[in-house]
């Protein structure tokens, strides 16, 4: 590993930071501050580093924790500073770390329990990775959580993993997940189709290919995307009996199921971030509901004709995959992020918490939503 020289000295590490704080679940702006007085996490186990953190970003995931949709899976107390994807500056380094210098540059996935929204974050080792080379510290943020999940989908789920023979539908392709997927499909020859609003096919555009809304074009095509407009048709109408190998849904819904089933293959995979419902509350009725679903898609997977496969798949936090996703897809120009707004708080102050969260919440965002922490060094 390529080693930065120690930059900082860890007497410069101030007692007190600015961080956004959580007081409880609920509305953005009855349980959003932001504070100048919050104490640095300075001591650090064996294994942790504490990362100077120049930006961060959204996921849906922590609008879900901001309102306890969560709650049964989460072990942190309030106050408490959310944020899962951060990018930085490591600044000091546990005895027993391995991975990092302090001046590493450095992205990462800190987690549920998080605490990215802060000038200072303190995590094991192995919630970071070396940050791509070729990134701003802000776009550099927006690839953990979004890019990470698609990765282990395509990669680690889907068996064997997509290639060039693969044909994969992507339910979903604007979104921060689909439009990664898109990108990691393509950078290893498979045959990929996406669903799409008219209103964000020029985002697609912007990945680098072409698109089209004829199925007969896309073959052997590199540079070619099939986009479906989800409001005027369904994919599963349209692209009926095209033997897909994998469906991997980023949307939710039992539509994408329903639709998957009618292009997938004999066998074929169909793979979902999100589940039946896209607003779901984790509880002991929903964990019932969605074991059942599993259950029962699972029992006529073996005994149908067509045995198409149903996966649930969760982000796990392996530093290894964003090592792999920085040296093997961005740092060689395959896979980028998209953003569509930075927010940021040095200027803006606890309004741009607010916008950060009112955004996504809203649906409308076209590409990854960035809070700036501090600027770039």
């Amino acid at each position: 590993m390529n080693m930065a020289q120690a930059t900082t000295s860890t007497s410069d590490i101030p007692l007190v930071m600015k961080a956004a704080q959580q007081s409880n679940f609920g509305e953005i702006r009855e349980v959003l501050t932001l504070s100048d007085d919050v104490r640095v996490p300075r001591k650090l186990s064996s294994q942790q580093i504490l990362v100077r953190v120049h930006a961060a970003s959204i996921n849906h995931i922590d609008l879900k924790l901001l309102g306890g949709n969560l709650w049964p899976v989460t072990r942190f107390s309030f106050p408490h500073i959310p944020g899962i994807d951060v990018a930085g500056v490591v600044v000091d380094i546990g005895s027993d770390v391995k991975r990092f210098q302090i001046g590493n540059k450095v992205y990462g996935n800190l987690g549920i329990n998080s605490c990215g929204y802060a000038e200072y974050v303190c995590g094991n080792e192995s919630m970071f990775a070396l940050k791509p080379t070729n990134l701003t510290m802000d776009e550099a943020a927006a690839v953990p959580v979004a890019c990470e999940i698609s990765y282990q989908v395509l990669f680690n789920k889907v068996s064997p993993p997509i290639g060039t023979e693969t044909k994969i539908f992507i339910c979903g392709g604007s979104s921060a997940t689909g439009s990664f997927a898109i990108q990691l499909a393509k950078a290893v020859g498979a045959q990929v189709a996406t669903t799409c609003s008219q209103r964000n096919f020029s985002l697609l555009k912007k990945l680098g290919y072409t698109i089209t809304e004829n199925k007969d074009e896309i073959n052997n095509d590199p540079q070619k995307i099939l986009v479906i407009d989800y409001n005027a048709k369904d994919f599963g109408q349209e692209l009926k009996g095209e033997n897909y190998d994998v469906v991997y849904d980023c949307v939710g819904g039992q539509q994408q199921w329903m639709s998957a089933q009618q292009i997938l293959k004999i066998g074929g995979q169909f793979i979902t971030i999100v589940g039946d419902d896209q607003n779901s509350v984790l509880s002991f009725k929903w964990i019932v509901t969605m074991g059942l679903s599993m259950i029962n898609r699972k029992f006529w997977s073996i005994f149908s004709s067509a045995h198409h496969s149903y996966t649930y798949h969760g982000l796990s936090q392996t530093p290894e995959d964003l090592d792999d996703i920085r040296i093997n897809f961005i740092e060689i120009g395959k896979v980028k992020p998209l953003i569509d707004t930075v927010y940021d708080w040095q200027k803006d102050g606890v309004e741009a918490l607010y916008l950060l969260y009112e955004k996504i919440k809203s649906g409308k965002a076209q590409g990854k939503l960035i809070l700036k922490i501090a600027d770039e060094e």
